[in-house]
C-alpha cells in the first residue's frame, strides 16, 4: 500500500515526495523563470530546464519506485505518475499509446499553462518546457532506462489556444 501522508508530505513550508525535498513555486514564479532562462538563454534556456526536471523527476520516482515494489506494472506506475503530477498541482497528464520507445501523452489542464496565459497571453511556439521534462523522466524511471533516453516534444500546446497540449515521446537519437 502507498503510504501518501509519508511519501508526500509537507512540513511548514518544505515540501517532500519520497524524502526527496522539492521546490514547489506559484505560477508567477515558475513562468517568470521560464521566460528568463527563454530571453536570455534562448534553446539553452529551455533545454536546461526540461534537463532539470528530467532528471530530478527520473531520480525522485526511481527510488519510489525501489521503495514500493508493488508498483510493479507499466499502467500503476503511469497512474502514480499521473496522480503525482496533479498532487503537486501542475496539472492533468493522460497517457496514451505507451511503449517501451514511445508514447503521445494529453494534458488538458497545466499550471504553466495557465500562468503563462496569465502574465504573457498567447505564444506562437509550444512552451511546456516543465511538463515536456516531467513526461521524460517519469517514463526513464519506469521502464528503468536513463536520463536522456527519450525526447519529447510538444506538437499542440494550450499555451498559443490550442485544445490541449499534446506531447509525443520517442527514443532519443543521439
Amino acid at each position: 500500500m502507498f503510504d501518501w501522508k509519508n511519501e508526500l508530505n509537507r512540513k511548514g513550508h518544505r515540501i517532500a515526495i519520497s524524502g526527496q525535498p522539492i521546490a514547489m513555486h506559484c505560477h508567477h514564479y515558475n513562468i517568470n523563470l521560464q521566460k528568463t532562462l527563454e530571453d536570455n538563454m534562448g534553446e539553452a534556456g529551455v533545454d536546461l530546464l526540461y534537463r532539470s526536471v528530467e532528471e530530478t523527476i527520473y531520480l525522485g520516482l526511481s527510488n519510489l519506485f525501489k521503495q514500493y515494489p508493488k508498483i510493479k506494472t507499466l499502467n500503476s506506475k503511469l497512474e502514480m505518475i499521473s496522480l503525482l503530477y496533479q498532487n503537486c498541482g501542475l496539472g492533468i497528464l493522460h497517457f496514451q499509446s505507451v511503449r517501451p520507445n514511445k508514447a503521445l501523452v494529453l494534458s488538458p489542464s497545466s499550471h504553466h499553462v495557465t500562468g503563462w496565459l496569465a502574465k504573457h497571453g498567447r505564444r506562437d511556439t509550444p512552451g511546456c518546457h516543465f511538463a515536456r521534462g516531467w513526461i521524460a523522466g517519469a517514463l526513464e524511471a519506469a521502464y528503468r532506462h536513463p536520463v536522456g533516453y527519450f525526447s519529447v516534444v510538444e506538437s499542440q500546446c494550450k499555451m498559443s489556444r490550442d485544445r490541449e497540449c499534446l506531447f509525443s515521446v520517442a527514443k532519443a537519437e543521439k
